[in-house]
């Protein structure tokens, strides 16, 4: 590992209300839980250049504020920051207000039933970021669920997952669930500009998911995300973004102890979702009070919209396949582009160019529908489907990027 011949030192900071002071904390060895247990609101731990052995748990307790987070991140950006794990969960978070970014974290598991969670999510852990990191081969690398404390339910809200990259050099050879973001009750999580690629199951029912909210969860946001659900390697059946997800059966797992409805006032919004042969791209499964918007779904069966519970409302989407209710699940459909096949339109997609042969197929979006373009951002209501054309970023590009970084 490369250590810094630098003296470790603490920078103390200032913090308000009379707390103990905050510090920028250097690590430099493979123990984090022993840094991390002694976190105090405002700390910023600091990992330097170097690869890390990680075989047990770091568990994240404290718990920050909101103008005094407690951060992980990189001394600096002349080198990676590299973790090899080999432990069933990586960090466990169960304080608030923790920031954990720019780490590339592998799974060193030759039991695939073993790397299970980069990130666990629970109980109070509400405000947590994470943000810019690199998790590869583990089954459900972001995990979130609640707590049972004196018989109380406690569950992380206003939780943030952005800009990572998630994928599996393999199949999993497990049974157990193989979902990168796998949510299980929560209010106001965000999930937004990831790449969730290759995750498939190669034991038990084989079914696995890229991201799902469920367990009774509310509010909850898919927005501006990469899915490729066979992108390096094939097999299993992959679906891409659920609200739902195979259901919740246990109702002590389901926020207020009701499993009834799995999300409520979900949105799914200008995402890119490709390559799941064998399913759908959209998966709703008791999901009330849905908003899927401008997201564009090439290579998948389509959408389902399954049992009473789930109500979507879909406006201005792309997707090649169909949008299909099922076991009483309902929909309403307003100006989508919907086609069995749209490889005409899309003549180079298996480049991964989604540059449209015709571009004007993808205008006159219907108004009143919140909109934003997957590569910049910014808000639109002018054009179906998640990229404005003529787009701002390239699939192909940022795929590239992603290869050439991939190399530990």
């Amino acid at each position: 590992m490369f250590k810094s011949t630098a003296i470790a030192t603490a920078v103390v900071l200032s913090c308000t209300g009379g707390m103990a002071s905050a510090a920028e904390i250097p690590i430099y060895d493979n123990d984090f839980d022993k840094h991390f247990k002694a976190a105090k609101p405002g700390d910023v731990f600091k990992i330097y250049p170097g690869l890390y052995k990680l075989n047990k748990t770091a568990h994240l307790e404290a718990s920050g504020t909101k103008d005094n987070p407690i951060i992980i991140r990189p001394a600096d950006e002349s080198g990676k920051v590299i973790i090899e794990a080999s432990t069933k969960v990586a960090f466990s978070i169960t304080g608030a207000y923790w920031t954990v970014e720019g780490m590339n974290v592998y799974g060193a598991c030759s039991n695939h039933g073993r790397c299970e969670h980069v990130i666990h999510i629970s109980g109070n852990a509400d405000k947590t970021v994470i943000r810019n990191n690199t998790f590869v081969d583990f089954n459900s690398a972001i995990k979130g669920n609640g707590r049972i404390i004196n018989g109380r339910q406690f569950f992380p809200d206003h939780v943030l997952i952005e800009n990572n990259r998630i994928y599996n050099n393999t199949p999993r050879n497990t049974s157990a669930p193989v979902t990168p973001v796998d949510v299980v009750g929560g209010r106001y999580w965000t999930v937004r500009g990831n790449f969730i690629a290759d995750f498939a199951k190669a034991k038990g029912n084989k079914v696995s998911y890229a991201a799902f909210l469920k367990g009774n969860s509310d509010n909850g946001l898919f927005e501006r995300n990469l899915v490729i659900c066979e992108w390096r390697h094939t097999g299993g059946t992959r679906v891409g973004l659920s609200l739902g997800g195979g259901g919740t059966s246990n109702p002590d797992y389901c926020q207020g102890r009701s499993c009834k409805i799995e999300h409520y006032k979900g949105t799914i919004r200008s995402n890119v979702i490709m390559n799941c042969p064998k399913d759908v791209g959209i998966y709703l499964n008791y999901a009330a009070n849905t908003n899927i918007t401008n997201n564009t779904i090439l290579n998948t069966t389509g959408v389902d919209v399954r049992f009473n519970g789930s109500f979507a409302t879909m406006a201005n989407n792309v997707i090649e396949g169909r949008i299909l209710a099922r076991d009483d699940g309902r929909f309403r459909e307003i100006n989508n582009l919907v086609e069995k096949n749209l490889r005409s339109l899309f003549p180079n997609l298996s480049q991964y160019d989604l540059t449209p042969s015709n571009p004007q197929e993808l205008g006159k979006a219907a108004f009143g529908f919140e909109g934003v373009d997957y590569c910049t951002g910014k808000e639109q209501e002018d054009w179906k489907g998640a990229m404005v054309p003529p787009a701002q970023c390239k699939i192909s590009d940022q795929l590239a990027d992603i290869e050439a970084d991939s190399g530990q």
